[in-house]
């Protein structure tokens, strides 16, 4: 009989851990996948001189939940240069470079969302840059970048704002 209170004793906390660490593990923030369907944002490349591609697309997402939301971005940078790579980075700024393709070398110019978006794309010197730039905090409004990576050699942002 106490071999059997043992063996059901036994069973009861190893459920216990197998279903605590299901749920630890399904908490945990998942790690980010490049979109399968085409940019749902296409910004027009404003052209200075040089030879510029006509517009760039960027995936966009938001998730508003009480008390603020997540903004996600990632600029599809592939199709007209090289790998990008974080060149700064604080809490309110990070700019990501890569060089342009041979075809867009030349390229001098900018791409901009509206002023009520905090990122933008600059064409120069053989490179485009992009930038998210957040606003300064406000007592009713603080932000921060939560995640910034290279996400399919292109630059990822996740930032997070309270209202």
């Amino acid at each position: 009989m106490t071999t059997w209170i043992q063996l059901i004793a036994t069973f009861t906390i190893f459920s216990a851990l197998l279903v605590t660490t299901s749920t630890t593990t399904q908490a945990q923030s998942t790690k980010p996948v490049l979109p399968k369907t085409p940019p749902d944002l296409v910004l027009k490349v404003e052209r200075k001189s040089g030879i510029c591609p006509k517009t760039i697309g960027l995936w966009t997402a938001f998730r508003y939940y009480e008390g603020g939301g997540e903004h996600t971005v990632i600029a599809d940078t592939w199709a007209i240069a090289s790998r990008a790579q974080i060149t700064a980075s604080t809490k309110k700024f990070v700019q990501y470079k890569a060089p342009l393709k041979i075809a867009y070398a030349t390229c001098v110019g900018q791409a901009k969302a509206s002023e009520d978006y905090p990122y933008q794309l600059q064409f120069g010197k053989g490179n485009v840059a992009f930038e998210v730039k957040l606003p300064p905090d406000t007592p009713a409004n603080p932000s921060e970048i939560m995640e910034k990576s290279i996400l399919g050699a292109r630059p990822y942002v996740k930032w997070a704002i309270a209202d």
